[in-house]
């Protein structure tokens, strides 16, 4: 399914029937199908999943500008007030988890709560490791001189090396898929997008619940920092075994302490 949120067309699916509105945004490099291994271990009787790929791509629109943070939270809000579903539980992995944390905090009225995987507030906040700043930065020299014919070759060398398990064939193919679906202009502008951005301000206005989950094994990101940790009373857990993808690594893991965490926290009110 599609939705126009301002100017751009946004690829949707929506999974479950339940009363509970959850909304998804995926990770740099990803799409919306990242998330079906994760949706498998939900009780989607009490859940309705909403899953996007986020502008740039999956099937959504490639714009030639238009990347920055602010953009894909303005993006989310419209999504939200497009299916009609506020208060929603937001979940963001990675780069869509920065976009989560953006949205949290600056339009509060729209989230429940909050579950972020793997994230951090922009590579250009003081509270990120040097070392994954640093990480960002290479990746960005690796990007800029490889031929165009073969980034498709090392976008999925550098996917596959943030794992600490193995993935499944069926993970392997969603992620083919995704990187077949990217652009340069959209490659170089996000990239900036996750060196530049710094929402270290916005974390302490942060105050539904939230739950921070991380991989164990996620080289992203330095074991000793938490750049997460001005977040007002959110809890913080460590998926074993796991690196940058703990809802693919680990999907019943993941899907088990969300469940949990939200069974915590009823949604406040019916939707407005």
């Amino acid at each position: 399914m599609d939705v126009y949120v301002g100017n751009i067309s946004v690829s949707f699916d929506v999974v479950g029937h339940g009363p509970r509105p959850l909304v998804f945004l995926h990770g740099w490099l990803m799409s919306k199908e990242s998330w079906y291994p994760l949706l498998k271990y939900l009780p989607l009787n009490e859940y309705q999943a909403f899953i996007c790929d986020v502008r740039g791509f999956g099937d959504s629109d490639k714009p030639p500008h238009g990347y920055a943070i602010e953009d894909y939270a303005r993006d989310t809000v419209r999504l939200i007030r497009a299916w009609n579903i506020k208060p929603v539980t937001l979940i963001g992995h990675s780069f869509g988890g920065a976009g989560s944390l953006y949205v949290a905090a600056k339009v509060r009225h729209y989230i429940d709560s909050l579950v972020v995987l793997d994230t951090f507030p922009g590579g250009g906040a003081p509270s990120v490791d040097p070392k994954t700043k640093h990480h960002l930065q290479r990746v960005r020299e690796l990007i800029q001189r490889t031929p165009e014919q073969k980034q498709g070759q090392v976008l999925q060398r550098i996917w596959l090396q943030a794992f600490h398990r193995p993935p499944s064939a069926d993970v392997l193919d969603i992620q083919r898929q995704a990187i077949k679906k990217i652009y340069p202009h959209v490659l170089e502008q996000t990239l900036h997008t996750n060196l530049t951005t710094n929402i270290d301000q916005l974390l302490p206005r942060i105050h539904c619940p939230t739950l921070v989950i991380r991989g164990e094994h996620d080289r992203m990101l330095s074991p000793n920092v938490e750049p997460l940790e001005r977040i007002t009373h959110a809890e913080f857990i460590q998926i074993p075994g796991a690196g940058h993808y703990p809802m693919l690594e680990a999907p019943e893991e993941v899907a088990k302490q969300i469940h949990d965490f939200l069974l915590r926290y009823p949604r406040s009110s019916g939707r407005r």
